[in-house]
Parts: C-alpha cells; structure tokens; sequence
C-alpha cells in the first residue's frame, strides 16, 4: 500500500508541475502578443507602402498627397530629403514641365558659382537615362554648375548637360562615369584632371580659381552614392554645393569629415 501511495503522490506532482508550466507558457505568450500588438501600433506608420524605408521623417503637411500614386523612388526622396515636398507635389504636371523654358539670370551670383538643385522643377522631371534627373543627375547637375560658373555660358543648365552627357555616354545604370570628369570636361572646352586626396592639393586648386567634384561614399550626403561640387574654403572649412540639398550647401566642412566619404575627386578650370 506504501508503495501505491508514493508512485501516486509523485503523479500528483508531475500533474501540478504540468499545469503550473501550462499556465506560465500561456501567460508568456499571450504577453508577448500583447508586446507585438503595441508595437505595431507605434510602428505602422512608419514604413511605406513599399515597406523599403522609413517615412516618420515625411513632412507634416504631406496632407493632399496619395503616395499609392507616386512612383516609390519619389516617395523615398520624400522620405530622406524634406526639402523636395514642392518638387514632389509636382509630380501630376511633370509632363509641361518638362518643356517649360529655362532661364538661369535669376541664379547667378557675380564671383560664385551657382547651385542648381537635381530636384527643380525647371528639370528635375526630365530624364537622365532611365532616371529622372531628380534621382540619378548629381553628376550632370554639378558639371552645370561648374561649366555655367567657368565659362559665363548660361544656357547650359542641368537639363541640357544632362542631355549631353547621356548622348555622349557618360550615363550607366549605376551612376555617372567618372571619365565625365576629364574626357568629358575636356571635350567641353575646360580641364578635368583627377587630384590626389589631400588638403593641400584640394586648397591649392581652389586658390588658383578651379572647383573640385567629389564622388562621395555613404555618410553625411548619402546612402547609397553622390556627386557634390566644392566651392572654396577659409578657416571654418570647405564651401559644398550639394545638388541634393540647400541645408547641407548651407553648411561648412571640415577636410576630416570629407576625406572620410570622399571615393574620387576631380579639379575642373578653364
């Protein structure tokens, strides 16, 4: 009788254990549901309809715009650069924009080269390739820049160097080649040549009155890769034209934070 009663106590026993271990796994997993109930709440709103990248950073008065309707290259643009809300909302009349007549009198700045932005509206819904010059014509953009400031030709704008440099085969699918920079630059009528990566060389070239592109790497100006132009330079840092940005073409920088993105760099003169 001993010897029943023992076995039956510890089937007892296993019983509770089973029920108590029941019961903290039902527990366990309902509050882990509770856990991914309110964090997809706090999160829906943060992807896109693509679920490719964030949209929290879309402007507040992004209001009037059906983003299903927009191609998800323009809603990204959105996503990582505020400063397009315009350009983008432009989308629906993209078609007479492209062939409205560009004047750039009102740009220019007597002594400093000007900042076309890839994303005006004036061109930035012209293609570049495959590409509209908005996304993909940082390269063009900035050689327009450098032409219209080096030879006083203002008819050169980014559309029309967009067009050139695609004619003449400067476009890939994966960005401007860098032979725009000297074959290129040289069959426009300036010099393009390749500058080592240092600060000397890179002051010395402006002091004589050149400008310097840069393709950069991912880091302050982009994610994935970019051209920006630089300008000049005194004790605070370096002076950018950055096609994609008023902000950061606002801003100086320092030969430390640039050298560290920079992949290649031109000097362009007359």
């Amino acid at each position: 009788m001993k010897e029943y009663t023992r076995k039956h106590k510890y089937r007892r026993l296993n019983e509770m254990q089973y029920i108590t271990i029941g019961a903290f796994l039902t527990a366990a997993v309902l509050g882990i549901c509770m856990i991914i109930f309110v964090l997809s709440k706090d999160t829906a709103s943060t992807f896109s309809s693509s679920g490719n990248f964030a949209l929290s950073s879309l402007p507040s008065d992004i209001e009037g715009i059906d983003l299903n309707q927009y191609p998800a290259e323009l809603e990204e643009l959105l996503s990582r650069n505020p400063e397009t809300l315009d350009f983008v909302k432009s989308y629906p009349d993209r078609a007479s924009l492209r062939t409205q007549s560009i004047d750039l009198s009102k740009d220019i700045t007597l002594g400093q080269p000007p900042l076309f932005l890839q994303w005006d509206t004036r061109w930035g819904w012209n293609y570049y390739g495959n590409d509209f010059i908005a996304i993909a014509g940082c390269g063009p953009a900035c050689l327009s820049m450098a032409y219209v400031y080096l030879t006083g030709d203002n008819e050169m704008n980014p559309r029309k160097m967009s067009e050139w440099a695609y004619n003449m085969g400067y476009y890939s699918s994966s960005g401007t080649k860098w032979s725009l920079w000297t074959e290129g630059v040289n069959i426009l009528g300036l010099s393009g040549y390749e500058l080592s990566l240092n600060e000397s060389s890179m002051k010395k070239q402006l002091d004589r009155g050149g400008l310097i592109i840069c393709s950069m790497s991912p880091g302050d100006f982009t994610t994935t890769g970019h051209i920006i132009l630089i300008r000049g330079y005194d004790e605070n840092g370096f002076y950018v034209n950055d096609p994609n940005s008023i902000k950061r073409s606002g801003m100086q920088w320092s030969y430390s934070t640039l050298q560290k993105q920079i992949k290649g760099m031109w000097g362009i003169s007359k």
